[in-house]
């Protein structure tokens, strides 16, 4: 976008999020403008393993202990409505995106893990919930597992091109590229891209992967960046019911399900999952995703290897609502976008439509519910704010085509990437956000906040997160003439 624009609706955002909430807006918006600051539907969205369900791994007991029944059934209900949307939506537009129904199980990896399935399945009885506890492949687990029926995956990707190109030809639009750094509300919203141009809307949806609006500028408080791992294999002939699978506990997360693909079917494994804050070697949690994989099921073959950053908050319920008279906000849905973020289309509308939505007041962004999560996140951010500033010196630095390394030159964390044709990338690894320093992930190429989450490609420029601009670039000629003065000096 390079000029200062005016419109009805102004939707910051074109991942799943954004992009259902402008398909949703097509009923009571007439002009309408989508930004995003990459390209759209390839942040988060891109990176997921899609299954669109109400079986968020083990939650509602949880959610009954901490909120009690009331907020959990509508919990339910709310993923559950977006489950039935997607599917009204795609029969609606006649979309072939490989949508399927299937059986979703919540299982035991470990066997100490069957109390976890017992005590949801009875959270599951006292909420309506239809589960049974049943035995699945003993390749996935010899152990017990809760069935929820009637859930579902699909390709996001066929799914988002079908949406988009519905959406132009009702003349919404798109602009990629376009980076928001500021949204307030005077007499109208008015949102700032980093280039100073300026978007008068009547109405804003900020559907950002991360928050945009100072307003609120405590998310990184009870925003918690969290990483997942996947693998795709090759096609296989591995006869196991094509389903929704993933474990009860974090560590270590495990998820399955079958992806369709001209080849074939192939096998996605996912999970490994940790807080971003966790000083771990990615490639180590990759390689358990692979043993598990070749173990369980013979297969040692996974051409496709992935990692993403999800955000999950303090109290497990998503930030979705109104957060001024005319301002908007979907975000943090606790690695289980697909039926939240859907949901989440049909409560804003709800909200701009009716004025109500049943769903508003558990989801509603400006809640702080004060728990010993919250406590023990925030209280830890400083050890990890100077662990992250602990950075090696190294004397010589080897990097093969596509690798990168952080390293030390003086005072100054520095961040060095080789590319395919060996040319070199050098960023200044502090993040603009807090002044954490960053670290390199060799799966994704970045470069990683493990305080509150922003992400940089290898250039610098930023991907994701609380940081409102890319790193500093660093050219060659200003570090031959550092080292110079530093060896003068000495």
């Amino acid at each position: 976008m390079n000029e200062d624009l005016e419109c009805e609706l102004l939707i910051i955002g074109a991942g799943l999020s954004g992009l259902s909430a402008a398909y949703e807006a097509l009923a009571y918006a007439k002009d309408i403008v989508i930004v995003d600051e990459n390209r759209i539907y390839q942040g988060t969205t891109a990176s997921t393993t899609a299954k669109i369900t109400a079986q968020h791994g083990y939650i509602y007991d949880d959610l009954i202990k901490t909120f009690g029944t009331i907020t959990a059934k509508k919990y339910y209900e709310f993923n559950t409505r977006g489950l039935k949307r997607i599917e009204e939506i795609i029969t609606k537009e006649n979309i072939a995106c490989d949508f399927q129904i299937v059986n979703g199980y919540l299982f035991a990896y470990k066997e100490e893990e069957e109390k976890n399935v017992e005590a949801e399945a009875r959270a599951y009885q006292e909420l309506g919930i239809q589960g049974e506890i049943v035995k699945i492949d003993t390749r996935i687990s010899p152990h017990k597992a809760l069935k929820l029926a009637n859930q579902a995956n699909f390709n996001p990707e066929k799914y988002l091109k079908r949406i988009t190109d519905i959406l132009l030809v009702h003349k919404v639009r798109i602009f990629e590229n376009t980076r928001i750094i500021d949204v307030y509300e005077n007499e109208t919203p008015e949102a700032i891209t980093s280039e100073r141009k300026l978007i008068k809307a009547k109405r804003i949806i900020i559907a950002s992967h991360y928050p945009i609006y100072k307003g609120f500028n405590f998310y990184f408080m009870k925003m918690i960046p969290q990483i997942s791992y996947s693998i795709l294999s090759g096609p296989t002939d591995l006869e196991i019911e094509n389903a929704n699978y993933i474990n009860t506990i974090s560590n270590p997360a495990l998820g399955l399900r079958f992806v369709k693909s001209d080849e074939g079917r192939l096998l996605n494994i996912s999970g490994a999952s940790h807080d971003a804050k966790t000083f771990i070697s990615y490639i180590k949690q990759a390689e358990f995703l692979k043993e598990y994989g070749k173990k369980n099921f013979g297969i040692s073959d996974y051409p496709y290897v992935w990692c993403t950053q999800d955000y999950t908050t303090t109290d497990y319920l998503p930030l979705i609502g109104r957060v001024t008279k005319n301002i908007y906000l979907m975000a943090s849905y606790n690695k289980w976008g697909m039926s939240t973020a859907i949901g989440g289309a049909l409560v804003i509308k709800d909200l701009i439509t009716l004025n109500y939505s049943k769903f508003a007041h558990i989801l509603r962004p400006e809640r702080l519910k004060l728990n010993k999560k919250i406590f023990t996140y925030n209280l830890g951010m400083i050890g990890t704010l100077l662990k992250t500033r602990n950075i090696p010196r190294r004397k010589i630095i080897k990097l093969t085509p596509e690798t990168g390394k952080v390293t030390k030159l003086g005072m100054k964390r520095v961040g060095i990437y080789k590319d395919k044709n060996h040319k070199l990338y050098l960023v200044d690894v502090t993040c603009p956000h807090m002044r954490c320093g960053l670290r390199y992930n060799p799966i994704e190429k970045t470069y990683d906040c493990k305080c509150h989450g922003s992400r940089f490609d290898y250039t610098g420029k930023l991907l994701d997160g609380p940081a409102r601009r890319d790193l500093y670039k660093i050219e060659i000629e200003d570090v031959k003439s550092y080292l110079n003065l530093l060896n003068e000096n000495k």
